[in-house]
């Protein structure tokens, strides 16, 4: 249940802006309404208001306001998506939105390349940052029509930069709490026939100790550098190229595993991680109503850990994760309002483990998915409807669709949009083969998950496009899910074991009060319960409530985010929890000239204590400085 303390909050803050918006809206009678904003949640480029799916769009402009160093930072100010990160910066960050029941039920894309992990089913996000990013994508829902295995809850789609107009080059600076310290560099040009950008950085922090406890300090380092490159030599043929390399090193300290507590203060336990993405696109014009794409991507990641007390190398390990995918997209626009996207995909995972105990295995699978979007002519009304059919090497053949709609009410400024998918999540490949280590070992007898939900809200304009409100309720159910479960004393294996159900709602709304101040609330409820115990799911908080406002002061831009995340329990059983918190942010961007800029902020101003994971602790209050300039 919603507590009396957070409605005391939302009517509060409710009041606030009720009485604050009338002198406000007065002095933007003469603004301008908000850009739309283009998006890909179709596969296809389409204004934002005009699709039929749930989507928020996180834009580079933010990410500048906000001057956070990573992904996962910014992904943690908004109402609908939930952060768990083992320790400070560059520890590892798993993301869960409304209705996944775990972070696996997320498919991660950058530049439209899925970088799940084909070992552990889900994504690292810790090691993202934003210096590269055009805008994020995040869609919510059932999505595996389009996109596959993962896609069971939706979709976080990461754009990065494209280089265009005349040679440009931005160089960056800051430092700060903890012994941070980051230059960063990026190159971007291009013309009609090419276009060119490279961004590199370095990243050091000395940290604090992951282990809440502990004394000695857990820091971590990257080297990351990146390129996206395009050549157009014909009018309807473009090539693209893309490569992202980074190494990483972190100073880790031991978990809990399984229900077995490992948990000690360890200054020798290290990770070194070397992660390679590639990927090649040509894109045909074959005709004016018929596009074609074909990508070719590899991702592999190199993950050694090793502690020089482990003797018998139950925690020293190396882990080679790979995935290899061949897409041909079709694109057809075979009349004004009607839209068919078609297509084939052929995806390899690999994946080798070695230490006390090894395995190395692969997998495959194969897909065709068909999409298709009407737009009738002089109609408010936009319909979607898909089917994809996936042949996997070891669970057989699936089949999962989608439908949807959005019904625009112009003359009311309202929309209304729903949806309802099938989707499926396959075994990990540690699920399925880990090596029988005494304690542990895969089981490839599993079934996928499965899963179905429907998603349905409205939107409204008011105060001539200045003020948007948003309301929107979701339910999604699972079986089959997926449980290392204790199958003999002290033996852990997974298993089909649970039913899960997540519903709720989400309320937002959006005020642009002037040209110079804008703010966006966002509130979340959840119930997300195991239906086969009654209990509910674990880091599944039961509210979370988002506030941020930005407010220009002639060269100088303040942003703050505020958030506060319910309570969460952190076993099956729902005999222990992590307590409800708060986390206030503030920023500032002061704006010397075109060409240069300095920023200011400071993470958890109130010096808030609280946990996202057990027993790992988080950043007390912070600060940290920078400096850009653009030649």
């Amino acid at each position: 249940m919603i507590s009396c303390k957070l409605l005391k909050y939302i009517f509060i803050i409710g009041g606030f802006f009720l009485a604050f918006l009338p002198n406000q809206v007065f002095l933007a009678e003469n603004s301008e309404e908000l850009p739309e904003v283009v998006v890909t949640a179709n596969k296809i480029t389409e204004p934002l208001k005009q699709t039929t799916s749930e989507i928020t769009v996180i834009t580079k402009e933010d990410l500048k306001k906000m001057n956070v160093d990573w992904v996962v930072d910014a992904l943690r100010k908004l109402p609908d998506v939930y952060v768990k990160q083992s320790g400070g910066a560059g520890k590892q960050a798993s993301v869960f939105l409304n209705t996944s029941a775990k972070s696996g039920h997320i498919l991660v894309m950058i530049d439209g390349i899925k970088v799940n992990s084909p070992t552990t089913g889900d994504f690292d996000f810790s090691s993202l940052s934003v210096d590269e990013i055009e805008r994020i994508e995040i869609i919510n829902g059932p999505q595996s029509t389009l996109y596959g295995s993962e896609a069971v809850a939706g979709v976080i789609n990461i754009i990065t930069k494209k280089g265009k107009g005349k040679p440009k080059i931005t160089l960056s600076l800051e430092g700060g709490s903890y012994g941070t310290y980051k230059p960063a560099f990026n190159l971007s040009g291009g013309t009609n026939k090419l276009n060119y950008r490279v961004t590199a950085f370095y990243y050091k922090i000395d940290g604090f100790s992951d282990y809440a406890d502990g004394k000695e300090k857990d820091g971590y380092k990257q080297a990351f550098v990146s390129g996206r490159f395009g050549f157009r030599p014909f009018e309807k043929l473009e090539f693209e190229f893309s490569g992202r390399y980074f190494y990483h090193r972190s100073e880790l300290d031991f978990g809990t595993e399984n229900g077995l507590t490992l948990y000690q203060d360890d200054p020798d336990y290290i990770m070194r991680k070397h992660y390679l993405l590639i990927s090649g696109k040509a894109k045909l014009e074959v005709t004016p109503n018929w596009k074609q794409t074909f990508t070719v991507s590899r991702v592999k990641e190199i993950l050694n850990t090793k502690d020089p007390d482990d003797v018998f190398k139950y925690y020293s390990s190396k882990i080679t994760p790979a995935i290899y995918i061949v897409d041909w997209q079709n694109n057809f626009d075979l009349a004004d309002s009607l839209f068919l996207v078609t297509g084939v995909e052929y995806r390899k995972e690999k994946g080798k483990y070695e230490s006390s105990s090894s395995y190395d295995e692969d997998v495959e699978n194969k897909a065709v998915y068909l999409n298709v979007i009407l737009k009738p002519l002089h109609s408010n009304i936009v319909l979607n409807a898909g089917a994809r059919y996936d042949n996997h090497q070891t669970f057989g053949e699936k089949t999962t669709y989608r439908v949807s709609f959005l019904y625009n009410l112009k003359p009311y400024s309202l929309r209304v949009k729903g949806s309802y998918g099938t989707a499926f999540k396959a075994p990990t490949l540690n699920d399925l083969f880990w090596p029988d280590t005494g304690w542990s070992k895969g089981n490839p007898e599993l079934k996928p998950e499965e899963s179905w939900g429907w998603i349905i809200g409205a939107e409204k304009d008011f105060l001539k496009g200045r003020a948007t409100l948003s309301l929107s309720s979701f339910y999604q159910k699972y079986k089959n899910l997926i449980e290392w479960i204790e199958v003999t004393p002290w033996v852990w294996q997974p298993q089909n074991v649970e039913k899960a159900s997540i519903k709720g709602f989400k309320l937002g709304l959006n005020l642009l009060l002037t040209p110079d101040f804008k703010i966006k609330t966002g509130y979340t409820y959840l119930d997300a319960q195991n239906k086969s115990t009654g209990k509910y799911l674990i880091y599944k908080p039961d509210h979370k409530l988002s506030i941020t406002g930005e407010y220009r002061i002639g060269k100088l831009l303040l942003f703050v985010d505020y958030t506060h995340t319910g309570r969460r329990y952190i076993d099956p059983d729902n005999q222990n929890k992590l307590k409800s918190y708060s986390l206030l942010n503030l920023s500032a961007t002061y704006r010397l000239n075109f060409n240069l800029s300095f920023f200011l902020r400071v993470n958890n101003v109130l010096n808030n204590d609280y946990k996202e994971v057990k027993d790992y602790d988080t950043p007390d209050r912070s600060f940290y400085a920078g400096v850009r300039f653009l030649y």
